[in-house]
């Protein structure tokens, strides 16, 4: 519950702390007086997006802090260790300055927090009756949470949530699973077909080298036939080539050597200069022979054509063929490597659908249940709202199912929505359509008067609930505010005598002048200065032995 208020420099609020107790805590004043930033301040400490306008006039900053006592509300010191803080007790803490530089600050429990964590860590803990900001129970999520305390559902609740969490992980266990097994497929195809690209071409090592020198070789046969051919006749012509006129020279250097012995030196080195170039002029022949038989254009054209294969795979694959064979057992060895996830997909595949079908079944009987639970709380609260001078007034909840997974939410296969026919003969709108506050804030009194013994949510706070009544449907008002006080705490602003009485603490806001400067204070009340205040709002300009009687007697009436 909210222990105590701080405001400090919030609108027309200089200083003030603002106690409140167990129960029914009534804040009363006159119009003006400043009850409404009470409101913004308690907004702000739930996370509320801060207006510098609210910073009272000559000031640089304003300053609101709040102190919960949390010893009964356990989810929120879960939330608040799930969330990373370290000071967890009984006792939650929040404080929030507005400077206008825009260098806000947030602590909760001393340590620094920004708006997103302090919305996170507040979410429930007050319900704003009266402000859309905080009315959680215009979210379809409270309103199933509210259906399944009614009907005392909510461990069947959690549990087909569990079973439907776990369900939703397997399924996307088996997704990613489908999902690597595809990638792995397509990278395993691709690697086949870069496999077997490589294997196909045959290549070996140094191979290209070779293809370029017989490429040169082959291009330049023609020419090489000519060359050769045109040697050929210097050396082998019969009248004027080399060999006839070493023949000759030999002949003359034997005759010499008949006469002069010491010349037989010179008829050997001829003999074998003949010899050699004989053999020279053989060769020759042979050489042009052969060259001859190379000037084939098919062969050049496969050559040419294999080079060409080789010069793609090396875009693809490496800078040369030994680079290309390198890669072609690197991929071999990745292709060997990629696992198989098909026994688990097979195994996924067989265990979803038993487990689909019993959660299917779990939420078709949580729907029934609902149903008949939403049955019952809609005649409820249609019956509270009789006595809250809504008689025309009909409260009604649809629920609707779908078996279809995709469309589920943490609270299942249901979704819901509150309605509400305000005036006979009008068409039921959803909650957060009706157009008057005091309607609304009625409507929520009579559910959470309804379900009041349920628990759930930390501080009730009730605006505008005194719209458009009085009388004894004000007195009704007051009687149900207590109800719901029992289990929980209700702050309530109001300008009812009939609702005020029920206070279990009863706080006034006044607004004075000091100086040159408008001021509002809040001051506890006790007993007789209660019995004055009931009195004040009773009527009258001035205080009158017959309206404090006439407040006395409502007190009596209110606490019998």
């Amino acid at each position: 519950m909210l222990e105590l208020l701080k405001i400090k420099n919030i609108a027309i609020i200089d200083s003030a702390e603002i106690p409140f107790q167990k129960g029914l805590n009534i804040l009363s004043g006159e119009t003006g007086a400043g009850k409404s930033i009470i409101l913004e301040a308690i907004s702000l400490l739930l996370g509320c997006r801060a207006n510098l306008d609210l910073i009272r006039a000559e000031c640089d900053e304003g300053v609101v802090e709040g102190v919960f006592n949390i010893s009964d509300i356990p989810w929120i010191r879960e939330r608040l260790k799930s969330k990373g803080f370290s000071d967890i007790s009984d006792e939650l803490i929040i404080k929030r300055s507005v400077n206008r530089s825009g260098k806000h600050r947030i602590s909760i429990n001393g340590e620094l927090a920004n708006l997103h964590a302090l919305q996170g860590v507040c979410m429930g803990l007050i319900d704003l009756c009266g402000q859309n900001e905080h009315q959680s129970l215009l979210q379809p999520s409270t309103q199933l949470e509210l259906i399944d305390r009614y009907g005392e559902l909510t461990e069947k609740a959690a549990e087909i949530r569990t079973l439907w969490q776990e369900i939703s992980e397997l399924r996307n266990d088996l997704k990613r699973l489908q999902d690597a097994q595809l990638e792995r497929n397509q990278r395993r195809s691709f690697l086949k077909f870069q496999t077997e690209e490589i294997e196909a071409a045959n290549l070996l090592a140094g191979e290209e080298e070779d293809l370029q020198k017989e490429k040169l070789l082959l291009q330049s046969a023609h020419h090489r036939v000519q060359t050769a051919a045109a040697a050929l006749p210097l050396l082998d012509q019969e009248d004027e080539g080399a060999l006839h006129l070493l023949r000759t020279a030999l002949l003359k250097l034997r005759a010499l050597s008949q006469v002069d012995a010491r010349t037989q030196n010179l008829v050997e080195s001829m003999e074998r200069s003949l010899a050699e170039a004989e053999e020279t002029a053989m060769s020759l022949q042979r050489y042009i022979d052969t060259v001859g038989g190379e000037l084939d254009s098919e062969k050049l054209a496969l050559v040419q054509e294999r080079l060409s294969l080789i010069a793609d795979l090396r875009r693809k694959y490496g800078k040369t063929t030994g680079e290309i064979l390198e890669y072609h057992q690197k991929i071999l060895n990745e292709s060997l490597a990629l696992g198989d996830t098909d026994e688990r997909i097979q195994a996924l595949l067989a265990e979803l659908p038993s487990q689909e079908e019993t959660l299917l079944k779990e939420a078709k009987r949580l729907h029934k249940q609902r149903k008949k639970a939403s049955e019952l709380l809609s005649d409820s609260v249609t019956q509270e709202l009789r006595d809250l001078k809504m008689g025309e007034a009909r409260f009604q909840i649809e629920l609707s199912y779908s078996s279809d997974f995709s469309t589920w939410t943490l609270m299942g296969a249901d979704t819901v929505q509150f309605q509400v026919r305000t005036n006979h003969g009008e068409p039921s709108r959803a909650l957060g359509r009706i157009a008057s506050g005091g309607e609304l804030s009625r409507l929520m009194l009579a559910i959470r008067r309804v379900i009041a013994d349920r628990g759930g949510i930390g501080v009730y706070l009730f605006d505008e609930i005194d719209a458009g009544i009085g009388g004894q449907t004000a007195f009704q008002v007051g009687k149900k505010l207590a109800s719901v006080a029992t289990y929980n705490q209700v702050i309530c602003i109001t300008h009812l005598p009939q609702v005020a009485a029920f206070a279990d603490h009863h706080l006034v806001v006044q607004k004075t002048v000091h100086g040159k400067r408008t001021l509002t204070e809040i001051q506890p009340l006790k007993k007789p200065q209660r019995k004055e205040e009931i009195a004040r709002m009773l009527g009258g300009p001035q205080l009158t032995r017959k309206s404090v009687e006439n407040a006395s007697e409502l007190l009596k009436m209110a606490h019998r």
